[in-house]
């Protein structure tokens, strides 16, 4: 017997199996509609029941998909099951008037509900008792703003919410045992419903003794482990829930724990305490960790593997001090090959490609409680990397000494000395379009050296740092120093960014999220090295590439043309034109970044299931050549704005996010491009996704045969695509 003729008798052997009904008698349940949904949609009553109708694919393909069958008892349950969801949502005069089963054939049946939804309930009073001997500003806080008020559409999702954040705000004032208890009359008939919360307080409880329960033989001290969270668990504090939830923070922020968790004791009623266990689990204090890799967009791609070293007691601080532990090492290496602006123009050998090792060694040595102070580290880095990318390409070493100081779980005050080391190759030396400002650094085999105090401050308060859908994030960064450009040159940095997020609808499934960051580089005559200054793109805004949103500079590259060995045959391989009249006509554009910055973003996000969300998205994005508010500075002019969708699928990583941009036309002008030796940038027009990078403007009015001599190039469109780790901000 043949291979196919075998695997289709087995598909058929399979399909009988899946679609057999469960009875000789079963029917398939080929329609089904509900009429008389107005407040309520047809497809949420739906999606409460368990009855629904077979799927069409089931008709065509039942290996595929199998059908529904209709079960007279689940019918029956159903009904009740969507009179008491419409009493779930406030509509208690909801009846099923009528419910018909017509036979389609001798194996299909076609379900119809009618229903009548009536009139909602709405709260018409509410009242709350056992809170008269709390002082009136107390009573204020704990009761505004409930999710369940008069005159509201009595939901019993909402009911439950606002007892459960009565207990949750009580419990913040110290009320470790309160009890709060609800009572709902509904009177169906006049739709109103009368709710009474009684809430027993119990005692006010303060802090008491903390405990630490470890591993059998672990290696942090359980004193050491309490005096890490005590600054959030001071004893004679009033109790509070959040600050359980920040000493459990603190501890974990020691590294070396795989899981913390803090926990009340036993309120001692006697002396109105309550003690405080701290249960903790020791992560190992050595890993390794190995991992390949694909990175890039539509102008930049690589392949690299990925390794990491990780000793969480190195022990080397003890040399100094006795009781110093956990101070921490970590190796971080990379190697990897990288292609610019692909690999398929690579493999074309176009002028506008290049290709090249890439690699990357990070050490950082983090030493916790230095001096003595429990919210201060000591952190030193050093990495050595070499870079590709579309402007230029370099060697680096760039160490960094500074102190991070943790006040509180969620700021982050980090000052740090920089003295960065950088071996520059670019086209703009060999190529003579202009002067080295456009890099405003020296170039191999000189170095280019830039030194600064750095100062990083930052005020966490997402829920979730990987996939935040609540809270608030903040940072300022400013930086200082010296650089080599044509000159030693001294510059300030300043850029702040703020994000924001909500969530709200069902199971807050849907995060509108915002952002908005802002710099400038302040620098005698604007005398700026490029590897400090900003570019946009990519993350930051998606209606580029990564990096592409930035002053740029055009370069000419060598014309190619046939092989005339080969010439009018397909596939034949292209060479540089020996003409050297021509030999310029074509050309790219490079970032050379800019002194000034604006990005903002605002993202709907709705999670469509556990693991899959769906993105809508608005961002605008602007770098100038000089600083952002600069007289003479036509900021409007170089403000992009573009929208787009995109789908993420979340992972235990972060979530892996595709975005689909597309630039409005209108806004902002032509991107600012010093021409050098060729003419004017423009931009190709239509939405190619980044196709025909480096290649000619045609004129498509005048259909011209030939290209504009010394034409810059068009590497951007108006729409791009991006795929990353991790969600935008």
């Amino acid at each position: 017997m043949s291979r196919p003729l075998a695997l289709l008798i087995l598909t058929l052997v399979c399909a009988g199996c899946v679609t057999a009904p469960p009875t000789p008698d079963a029917r398939k349940v080929d329609d089904f509609e509900i009429e008389g949904t107005k407040e309520l949609s047809e497809s949420d009553v739906k999606s409460k029941i368990v009855t629904t109708e077979s799927p069409w694919l089931s008709y065509i393909a039942p290996w595929m998909s199998s059908p529904q069958w209709f079960d007279p008892l689940a019918w029956q349950a159903d009904l009740r099951r969507i009179q008491r969801y419409y009493e779930a949502n406030g509509y208690y005069q909801a009846r099923v008037l009528e419910d018909e089963i017509t036979e389609v054939g001798k194996d299909k049946v076609k379900l119809l509900v009618k229903l009548r939804e009536g009139e909602p309930a709405r709260v018409d009073t509410l009242t709350i008792l056992g809170l008269e001997a709390l002082p009136e500003d107390m009573q204020e806080e704990v009761t505004r703003r409930l999710p369940l008020e008069r005159g509201d559409i009595f939901l019993e999702d909402s009911w439950a919410r606002a007892k459960q954040l009565l207990g949750v705000r009580l419990r913040e004032f110290g009320f470790a045992e309160v009890l709060v208890a609800g009572e709902a009359l509904v009177d169906a008939e006049n739709a109103r419903v009368d709710l009474k919360l009684t809430i027993e307080t119990g005692p006010r409880y303060k802090i008491g003794k903390t405990f630490v329960a470890t591993d059998p033989g672990a290696q942090v001290p359980a004193k050491l482990i309490a005096d890490t969270a005590s600054p959030e668990l001071v004893p004679g504090d009033w109790f509070s829930e959040s600050a359980l939830n920040r000493a459990q923070s603190r501890v974990f922020q020691m590294g070396v724990f795989a899981g913390v968790k803090v926990n009340r004791g036993l309120p001692d009623r006697a002396n109105q305490t309550v003690p405080i266990v701290i249960d903790t689990r020791e992560a190992a204090f050595k890993s390794i960790r190995l991992g390949v890799g694909l990175g890039g967009d539509l102008i930049r791609q690589e392949a690299h593997l990925i390794g990491e070293f990780t000793n969480r007691n190195l022990g080397f601080s003890s040399l100094f001090n006795k009781e110093q532990i956990l101070d921490r090492l970590t190796l971080k290496a990379k190697l990897g090959i990288a292609f610019v602006p692909n690999v398929i123009d690579v493999a074309r050998s176009l002028p506008t490609a290049k290709w090249g090792p890439i690699w990357s060694l990070n050490v950082e040595y983090e030493v916790p409680r230095i001096f003595q102070i429990r919210t201060l580290s000591l952190q030193t880095n050093v990495e050595i990397l070499r870079l590709l990318d579309n402007a230029f390409d370099y060697d680096a070493l760039e160490p960094k000494f500074g102190f991070v100081w943790r006040p509180t779980t969620d700021v982050t005050i980090f000052p740090s000395i920089n003295a960065n080391i950088f071996l520059l190759r670019t086209e703009f030396s060999l190529l003579e379009t202009g002067n080295v400002d456009a890099l405003g650094c020296p170039v191999q085999p000189n170095l280019c050296v830039v030194g600064f105090l750095d100062l990083m401050a930052e005020w966490d308060r997402r829920d979730n740092r990987n996939e935040a859908r609540e809270g608030f994030y903040a940072a300022m960064n400013i930086s200082g120093g010296v650089a080599q450009t044509q000159r030693v040159s001294p510059f300030i940095r300043i850029t702040p960014e703020v994000r924001g997020y909500l969530s709200f609808g069902i199971e807050k499934r849907v995060t509108l999220a915002g952002r908005i960051k802002a710099g400038s580089i302040f620098a005698p005559d604007n005398d700026t090295p490029i590897v400090m200054r900003y570019f946009s793109g990519g993350s930051g805004m998606r209606g580029f590439q990564q990096r592409r949103l930035s002053p740029l500079r055009a370069v000419p590259t060598t014309q190619l043309i046939e092989d005339p060995t080969c010439a009018g045959q397909f596939g034949c391989r292209l060479i540089p034109n020996p003409d050297p009249s021509v030999g310029a006509a074509r050309g790219k554009t490079l970032p050379v970044g800019g002194s000034g910055l604006l990005e903002a973003s605002v993202e709907l996000r709705w999670a469509v299931t556990e693991d899959w969300v769906l993105a809508l998205f608005n961002d605008w994005g602007a770098v100038s050549v000089d600083t952002l508010f600069a007289p003479g500075q036509d900021l409007l002019a170089t403000l992009y704005t573009a929208v787009g969708f995109g789908v993420r699928y979340r992972t235990p990583l972060g979530p892996i996010r595709v975005d689909l941009a597309f630039r409005i036309p209108v806004v902002g002008g032509p991107q600012v491009v010093d021409p050098g030796n060729t003419t004017a940038f423009q931009s190709q027009p239509g939405c190619f996704f980044g196709a025909g990078s480096g290649q000619l403007y045609w004129d498509s009015m005048t259909y011209a045969p030939t290209p504009t001599p010394m034409q810059a190039g068009m590497p951007d469109n108006l729409c791009s695509a991006h795929l990353s780790i991790g969600e935008a901000f």
